[in-house]
């Protein structure tokens, strides 16, 4: 597995920090509120959405690896149809 580049981390921490900031809000939001009878009940969309969100993420490194890899490839794939022109 490929190393994380400090750009990922920088961004992991970011989600960590609005994910506390968040959590933090709606603390004190419950506080400040009484509690309401009816909690939003979360949708199979909404979960499925968050994993997919989170699977992207944690994912960025390696479609920036197959996208230079699958480059890398196509130019010496195209050298050596150049050069077998050239030697004969």
């Amino acid at each position: 597995m490929a190393k994380k580049t400090r750009k990922v981390l920088k961004q992991e921490s970011q989600q960590r920090a609005m994910q506390q900031a968040v959590a933090n809000m709606s603390i004190v939001d419950a506080a400040a509120v009484p509690a309401v009878p009816e909690a939003p009940v979360p949708t199979p969309t909404a979960r499925s959405s968050k994993f997919e969100l989170e699977g992207q993420q944690e994912f960025l490194h390696v479609k920036s690896d197959v996208r230079r890899s699958l480059t890398l490839a196509g130019f010496f794939t195209l050298a050596m149809i150049v050069l077998s022109f050239i030697i004969r």
